[in-house]
Order: C-alpha cells, then sequence, then structure tokens
C-alpha cells in the first residue's frame, strides 16, 4: 500500500496537479514534496545504496531528496509535454551555444537527470531525432497501476514526438544502423549494463573498472561518425530549472579511443553529482568483473 500511494503522488497526482496550475507552481510542489521521506522512499534507498559503494555521501537524506526531484521533474515534463505544456517546460532549460551543432550527429548520453525534455527540445528546432525506448512492461498493470499508467504516457511521448524515428528495444541496433546513413541527430546512452553473453569493453568509472557494451563503441569507430556528449541536468541551486550541456563533436578512431572519452564524462557527473544518475539500483551489473 505505501508503494501503490508513493506512486500514485509521484506519477499521477503531482504530474496532473501541474497540468492545470502554473509551471512555477508545480516546481514549488515539488521542491516540498519531495522532502517527505516517505515518498520513493524505497527505490531512493536503493539508489543510495548502489551510490555508496562509489561516492562519498555526507548526507543521506539530502541526497535522496535530490535524487527524488530528479524523478518527480522528469515524470511532471512528460504529462505535461503530452497533454499542451511543453512550452512551459522547454522554457525551463537553460544552455548556451547553438542547438544546430547536433544536426546529423550522434548524440551520446547516460540515464541521467530530467532528460526526456531534450528530445521535445530537439525535435522542435528541426534536428528529427531518433532514440530507442522502452515499451511499457504489461506485469507492471497489477503490481504498479500508476506507475504502468505513467510508463503508457513515457512511451506515447516518445511515439508522438520521434512517430517513425522512435524505436521499441529488441532489435533496435538494426534500426539505428539505418538511421546512420539518413538525416537527423541520433540520441544513445552508453551506460546501460551490458546483457550476459554480449561482448565488453572494460574502462575505469569512479576508481573502478566498469564494463560497457562494446557494439555501439565499435560501430562508432567503424563509421567515423561524429558525436556530441550530451547531459540535461537538474540544476544545483534548488530551482528545479533544467540546464543543457553539450559537448563536442569529437571523432573516435577506436572503440577504446570512444569509451575512453566517455568514461571520462561519465565519472566526471557521477563525482560530481551522483543522485542525477537514474540507475544506481543496477550499479553491480555495470561495476562488474570481466
Amino acid at each position: 500500500m505505501r508503494r501503490q500511494i508513493s506512486d500514485f503522488v509521484a506519477y499521477l497526482l503531482v504530474p496532473l496537479l501541474a497540468l492545470f496550475t502554473p509551471a512555477a507552481f508545480s516546481r514549488r510542489l515539488i521542491r516540498r514534496v519531495t522532502r517527505w521521506r516517505w515518498l520513493l522512499n524505497e527505490p531512493a534507498t536503493a539508489a543510495l545504496e548502489g551510490a555508496r559503494r562509489h561516492v562519498e555521501i555526507p548526507n543521506d537524506e539530502a541526497w535522496k531528496t535530490r535524487w527524488k526531484r530528479v524523478e518527480l521533474l522528469d515524470a511532471r515534463d512528460i504529462w505535461m509535454m503530452n497533454w499542451g505544456r511543453a512550452q512551459a517546460v522547454l522554457q525551463e532549460i537553460e544552455f548556451s551555444g547553438a542547438l544546430e551543432m547536433a544536426r546529423d550527429n550522434i548524440m551520446v548520453g547516460m540515464h541521467w537527470g530530467p532528460g526526456a525534455a531534450i528530445i521535445r527540445l530537439f525535435a522542435e528546432a528541426g534536428l528529427k531525432p531518433a532514440l530507442p525506448y522502452r515499451p511499457p512492461e504489461t506485469a507492471l498493470r497489477m503490481s504498479r497501476p500508476f506507475f504502468y499508467l505513467f510508463s503508457l504516457q513515457a512511451a506515447r511521448y516518445m511515439r508522438s514526438t520521434m512517430r517513425e524515428r522512435a524505436v521499441p528495444v529488441g532489435g533496435a541496433g538494426r534500426v539505428l544502423k539505418e538511421f546512420f546513413d539518413e538525416d537527423g541527430c541520433i540520441f544513445v546512452v552508453s551506460d546501460a549494463p551490458p546483457m550476459a553473453g554480449r561482448p565488453t569493453l572494460p574502462q575505469g568509472v569512479l576508481d573502478r573498472e566498469a564494463q560497457f557494451d562494446a557494439g555501439f563503441p565499435r560501430l562508432m569507430a567503424k563509421r567515423h561518425r561524429r558525436y556530441i556528449l550530451f547531459a540535461l541536468n537538474l540544476a544545483e541551486d534548488g530551482s528545479i530549472r533544467k540546464r543543457l550541456e553539450l559537448e563536442g563533436p569529437f571523432r573516435a578512431d577506436t572503440a577504446e579511443e570512444y569509451l575512453e572519452r566517455y568514461a571520462q564524462f561519465l565519472h566526471r557527473h557521477l563525482f560530481r553529482d551522483a543522485p542525477q544518475w537514474r540507475i544506481w539500483h543496477v550499479e553491480n551489473q555495470f561495476w562488474q568483473e570481466s
């Protein structure tokens, strides 16, 4: 029951309130409710315990509060962008430099921050984003119905924003390879834990050797495509706003060269602001023995 109430508040109640109130009110609401210790406490604690094995955490409650703010802001953004409030969300993104640098390049990011809004931002700039996405897990309908409803909204957002360039996972690699030779930018994340049996490449992150899936780095080196590292960050001033970070473009002649630069980018962000990483609960699959 505690999990259901938590899901209801985080993934349905707060986003629905945001649809009918000024964006500034919903930001204040997120700041307030994420201080409630019971809200999303189970996943926040799992993320905290995963992070504790790699980074110093001076204040557990402050760490979990920041993690929850990322989660709630992303959920609010998806609902708002689905239901006519996209401009309010996009106006919260601060960035310097031209988005045009991303045209027809590969955008490489992480499971990081309130990142959903970047797809709409790039789509409205005419950059034709493409991205693999995970369809809702039907098993959640009974176990976590409110989170399942949010998952439907997330999938709807991906499909409506990118249309035919929204690629369901499972065979997504083949489709993305076809997009390599077309106009538009392709979004990928390289920090997903490698699937069992897949070839991996090691690279140091947070002073430990992490295992990265070798497929995409080798494809990048083979195709000699330019790539840009990006992160959509939760601002550090407590304002519940977002800051877009772009680095590049770069080229990599080998998979190892690509991964070295990417691992440095990932390391820097995890070391500086660990609560923004969305997959601490599977860190043991990422930092694993080769």
